[in-house]
């Protein structure tokens, strides 16, 4: 694998860089002592420029000092540094040919190599550099997902162990406990969601998916101009918003996409702030209008944070599945053909990806007390990763076993059924409106998005292409 050009990644205004030159990763078991400056994945915004040595006729501007600075912008460049040392952590674990330091770096090559890496070192491998324990093995990873030894992050909101993620999403940082109490809400026909069972939202979900593929030209995106553009309006409509908020929420929620990928892979400082300002937006309009519709008692803080957590937990993961299956169905030789001479086989299909490619390739828990896993005594407050997708096809698992693509727990226990339901709805629209639908050109796969392996573009053309008239 090439080597990724180091670029430091933009700090706040307020801070000058006088770093030193970069430094080798430290021999110890976690990579701390790192460059102060961030590998660049291809494709990443282009950095700063750096700074050059003043001229005779230039100034010379000196760093504030501590006392001057304000406080705010400090505490900002101590966030965006440790999110800058997390990544190079990750970086240099790859390059010492740890298999998920690998997978964390997210490059251009398949991650289902380095998966299978991991699967060959037995049940239960430890990253050294990056003092997390990962799994490929079924058997391990739903004893992890399902165990309560192993939780999300603490009770107020504080990660059991250091993760060096300071910018990672709120809204989904939360432990079993808390998902437990939320899931309920979020229930066909419950306080949330005004369908009451799942067809009833694969019915409107149809609705919204042949509306844009309507607007869609002959050549379109199928990641950003339908994929990403569904959920929202199909959630919004759950939710009754008013038809004022209703656009707004549609419009905002896809800036939320980072989210998930932000829970292990730092995302660069301008797209974490970009996204931590889009999950607050979208939380804050839920709670106003919620409240508003509730009436004088108002929603209630569960309520308006478990559609927050819905909302952006099935927004991308949703666009990401329905890419994925359709991209797939495409690969393999009379799928495509087998699906538009027989549409009701969408859910089957989107049932196969969760199973062999899921759309979440990668799941971390924090052990909440000493335990054994798969022969090995952890202590509190020990990282476990788990490589869904890997799992997923674990030639030892039984026969006809149920997809592992969603975990159980933590944020998708409140919105699996709607991430299901409207991938499905979306297949079958394709299908059925769409059955010449062809690629059009490469797609390409985000920068920084090993738990998604999210499609940045997917250019597809509504028909097959005709030679001209001679």
């Amino acid at each position: 694998m090439t080597a990724e050009p180091l670029s430091a990644e933009p700090l706040p205004a307020d801070r000058t860089r006088t770093d030193p030159s970069p430094a080798g990763p430290a021999p110890a078991k976690r990579l701390t002592a790192v460059p102060p400056v961030e590998p660049a994945s291809p494709g990443s915004p282009p950095s700063e420029p750096p700074a050059t040595e003043p001229t005779a006729a230039e100034p010379v501007v000196t760093e504030p000092a501590p006392a001057a600075r304000p406080r705010a912008g400090l505490a900002e460049a101590v966030v965006a540094r440790r999110n800058q040392l997390t990544r190079a952590a990750q970086w240099f674990a790859g390059t010492e040919g740890d298999p998920y330091g690998l997978l964390l770096r997210a490059g251009a090559d398949d991650p289902a190599r380095h998966e299978e890496r991991v699967r060959e070192r037995g049940p239960l491998y430890r990253s050294a550099p990056l003092d997390t324990w990962v799994t490929a093995h079924r058997a391990v990873a739903e004893q992890v997902l399902t165990d309560p030894a192993f939780d999300g992050t603490g009770p107020d909101g504080t990660p059991v162990g250091l993760d060096g993620l300071p910018l990672r999403s709120e809204l989904l940082s939360l432990d079993r406990a808390t998902a437990a109490r939320l899931a309920p809400l979020t229930a066909f026909g419950g306080p949330l969601l005004w369908a009451r069972e799942e067809n009833c939202v694969a019915q409107r979900a149809a609705t919204y998916a042949r509306r844009l593929l309507e607007g869609c030209g002959d050549h379109f995106d199928l990641a950003e101009d339908f994929a990403r553009r569904l959920p929202g309006p199909v959630l919004a409509e759950q939710f009754s918003l008013p038809d004022a908020a209703h656009e707004e929420f549609a419009r905002v929620l896809p800036d939320c996409r980072h989210a998930l990928d932000g829970l292990v892979c730092p995302q660069p400082y301008a797209t974490a702030r970009a996204t931590r300002t889009a999950e607050a937006t979208v939380a804050a309009l839920l709670a106003r209008h919620l409240s508003e519709a509730a009436g004088a008692g108002g929603a209630g803080e569960d309520t308006a944070r478990a559609a927050a957590v819905l909302a952006v937990s099935a927004a991308e993961t949703t666009a990401v599945l329905i890419v994925d299956t359709v991209r797939r169905l495409r690969a393999r030789t009379g799928a495509w053909e087998r699906l538009t001479a027989d549409p009701a086989l969408a859910a089957e299909a989107v049932r196969e990806t969760l199973r062999t490619a899921p759309p979440v390739r990668l799941e971390t828990r924090t052990t909440r007390t000493e335990t054994t896993l798969a022969g090995t005594e952890l202590p509190a407050g020990a990282r476990v990763a788990v490589l869904m997708a890997a799992a997923g096809r674990d030639p030892g698992a039984p026969a006809g076993a149920a997809p592992l693509g969603l975990a159980p727990d933590l944020h998708f226990a409140l919105s699996a059924p709607l991430i299901t339901s409207i991938a499905g709805a979306a297949l079958r629209t394709l299908a059925e409106t769409l059955p010449h639908l062809r690629e059009a050109g490469e797609p390409v796969i985000r920068p920084r998005s090993p738990v998604l392996l999210a499609p940045a573009r997917f250019p597809v053309a509504k028909r097959e292409s005709t030679p001209c008239a001679s």
